[in-house]
């Protein structure tokens, strides 16, 4: 008996390893860029490390919701009003939100997986699925188009909390992709039918070999689920999923013509990719790929639904001139006045808001080119952008007025050009407030979730797991 468990183990696995191998013919006909702007197709959560440098990215002193500038010197939102750069101003589809507060119980840099669960961590991991997943997969907004969903990142392929967006149920993590030439082998490697005839025999032949072992696959998990406890079928049913997205993968088709593959990924300018691992030097381009992926992958239908975690420059020589340690000797020596603070008081260091300011604009400045570029391909307009870190102020680790911003034209759905200054957040001296404190006067972006998912046209009243429901419950009135 126990061999046999075993056997099946080791033959499932192989099973699996072999239908991901499959060549990725997709079924493209009739898949186009989405021509009504009054429809709401597409969602990216992106993540910036660091927090922010909020003295140049608050509202200032006489500004109000629709009356604010963000192209004076060092502001880190410049990126948005910069059409020298970027070809027009971005201005009228970007919203950013102050006082939004994770309400997560970690360390704020274990608090990334919060931006899209509202959920507390429980050993780094959240207690619920992402809401990506949540719209791609349970409400099956994303189930029609060839990739359902697609997890990128940039020199990290870990899935703890801190490093991680998008979860299934029970919050379990699902991987991240930090190579382009993987992300670009995923959303566009054979996307069209070869035309030699040799190739396409070959092609139907290996569908044919995908499906039978997917058809295995799926026999002995159905066999397998019944005997597990409930955890270990939340697994299984992951598994389910992942055979559904390679079927999916295995079906033929012709790629639709009013959509055009983008030029494979420049392996050369990127040999290495991981973080403590020399892959450093190389973020910038890889972030670039990745947008660039990204873009072509939406405006063509292939995905409905990501999640971008971006990276620092971390390296000595890096083109923001900063320190090699952009974490100890940027965000740690971030010295807040009272609008970066919570409103404690003390006049903070000046000299420690311009460099991590400077690093918050190189985040926006890839924003930026990712609305560029779907603007070109027609696609910005049916987008939401949901971009947020997993702190505010960086120095305290503190979870507190997150920086957090909405892009796109989001079918009309949300009124952009505006910047929220929401309720003030709780204000007890503390480095962060404990979710359940009384002292907690602040907005959970677990509102913000709500208000994404209706959006979408999605029936959904409360999000998230906190102590008190009335965090997780109800919609940002203020959208």
């Amino acid at each position: 008996m126990s061999q046999r468990r075993i056997s099946r183990r080791r033959l499932m696995q192989t099973g699996l390893a072999t239908a991901a191998s499959l060549p990725l013919v997709r079924a493209l006909g009739g898949v186009a860029r989405a021509a009504d702007p009054s429809m709401l197709t597409n969602f990216v959560c992106i993540y910036h490390p660091h927090g922010v440098s909020a003295e140049y990215w608050a509202l200032r002193t006489g500004e109000a919701e629709t009356m604010f500038d963000i192209a004076y010197d060092s502001c880190s939102l410049q990126p948005f009003d910069d059409a020298k750069t970027y070809g027009k101003s971005f201005k009228d589809k970007l919203l950013v939100l102050e006082g939004l507060d994770h309400l997560s119980n970690a360390n704020g840099h274990d608090s990334a997986g919060t931006i899209l669960t509202g959920s507390r961590i429980d050993s780094q991991k959240p207690q619920n699925a992402s809401l990506d997943q949540v719209l791609a997969i349970d409400k099956g907004l994303g189930m029609a188009n060839p990739v359902t969903s697609i997890a990128l990142g940039v020199g990290n392929d870990q899935t703890l909390s801190g490093v991680t967006l998008s979860y299934g149920p029970g919050g379990a993590p699902l991987p991240k992709i930090i190579d382009p030439l993987q992300a670009f082998e995923l959303l566009f490697a054979n996307l069209a039918v070869p035309d030699d005839a040799g190739a396409r025999a070959a092609s139907e032949h290996k569908r044919k070999v995908g499906g039978s072992i997917l058809d295995f696959l799926r026999g002995e998990l159905g066999e397998l689920k019944p005997k597990l406890g409930a955890s270990e079928q939340q697994k299984v049913d992951q598994h389910l999923t992942s055979l559904r997205e390679i079927e999916k993968q295995l079906q033929g088709g012709m790629l639709s013509a009013s959509c055009t593959v983008p030029t494979k990924p420049d392996a050369s300018k990127f040999p290495k990719l991981k973080q403590y691992n020399g892959g450093e030097p190389y973020f910038d381009a890889i972030t670039d790929a990745q947008i660039d992926l990204l873009a072509n992958a939406l405006a063509c239908g292939v995905t409905r639904f990501a999640t971008l975690f971006m990276n620092d420059l971390s390296y000595d020589g890096n083109p923001l001139g900063l320190p090699a340690d952009n974490h100890g000797s940027v965000a740690h020596t971030y010295n807040a006045s009272p609008v970066g603070n919570n409103g404690r008081p003390g006049d903070g260091d000046p000299a420690t808001w311009l460099p991590l300011a400077k690093f918050n604009r190189y985040s926006y400045s890839k924003v930026a080119r990712l609305m560029q570029r779907l603007d070109s391909l027609g696609a910005l307009d049916n987008t939401l952008i949901y971009v947020a870190s997993d702190m505010g102020n960086p120095s305290l680790h503190s979870t507190q007025n997150v920086p957090s911003i909405l892009c796109g034209g989001a079918g009309g759905k949300i009124r952009m050009g505006r910047h929220i200054r929401l309720g003030a957040d709780c204000n007890n001296g503390t480095p962060w407030c404990a979710p359940g404190e009384a002292t907690f006067s602040g907005v959970s972006n677990n509102h913000l979730l709500i208000s994404i998912a209706q959006a979408f046209g999605v029936t959904l009243d409360s999000f998230g797991t906190q102590v008190d429901a009335k965090h997780t419950t109800g919609a940002l009135s203020e959208l």
